[in-house]
């Protein structure tokens, strides 16, 4: 009966941050190449093995139960959404954009740049885009992006905007749309822009509704054995009294 209980408690505990992860793909689905990210769900000793890195035979007497294992970003692509802007840039197939990030360098899809004080190719948080050769393009008054990513102005060549590739699982989410990156990344091989365009999220509002209704669901009946197991123990403890 107590397994039971710890069964149904630990898939109610994942389904609450199943939810939220829902929740924040539905909060971003406008935002400018964002990932949407899916929760990958395991039983208690798959959870505890990823975050231990114990050994499968210590934990043969361990009660089974559902637990969140890991989140893993949908890298399939958003629509393209045409805005004129000589900065705008949107990747079509794969590939990321490589910027200088507060920590170190984030990868995103997000291609809305414009020029700071100092002629620096930004996004809107401020982080500088860097080349394929990993360092900050510099432009000027009149930059615009050619379709292979080239910046030019004033009939100078300010660079060439790196696409990279990092793997599924090299990435980590950074929030807003950026990930950090473990091990080196290598460049993308043959990438295609789309200069003046920006790729929107790939998040489809119908679909994260009918999965946070299906997820609600869920706890709902978890809640419901939960319900049920107290009246049962209950029952017990006053034959028992």
């Amino acid at each position: 009966m107590l397994q039971g209980i710890n069964t149904a408690t630990a898939g109610m505990m994942a389904d609450e941050q199943w939810q939220q992860i829902l929740a924040n793909n539905l909060a971003q689905s406008d935002t400018t190449g964002y990932r949407s990210e899916t929760a990958v769900l395991g039983s208690f000793p798959q959870v505890l093995l990823s975050r231990t890195g114990a050994q499968p035979a210590t934990l043969q007497t361990v009660s089974e139960g559902t637990g969140l294992v890991a989140t893993v970003p949908d890298m399939s692509e958003g629509a393209l959404q045409q805005t004129g802007q000589p900065l705008d840039v949107a990747l079509s197939g794969p590939g990321m954009f490589a910027v200088q990030g507060p920590s170190g360098v984030l990868y995103t899809r997000a291609g809305h740049f414009t020029l700071d004080a100092n002629g620096s190719l930004v996004t809107p948080q401020g982080y500088r885009l860097l080349s394929t050769a990993g360092t900050p393009i510099q432009a000027g008054p009149g930059a615009a992006i050619g379709s292979d990513g080239t910046v030019t102005y004033q009939g100078k060549t300010a660079g060439q905007i790196g696409v990279f590739a990092p793997t599924t699982g090299q990435l980590a989410d950074a929030g807003g749309g950026f990930f950090q990156a473990t091990g080196s990344v290598a460049p993308q091989g043959t990438p295609q822009l789309s200069p003046g365009y920006l790729e929107g999220s790939n998040v489809s509002a119908p679909e994260v509704l009918a999965s946070m209704i299906q997820v609600l669901r869920h706890f709902e009946a978890g809640q419901q054995f939960l319900n049920q197991d107290a009246a049962t123990i209950d029952r017990f403890t006053q034959v028992a009294s």
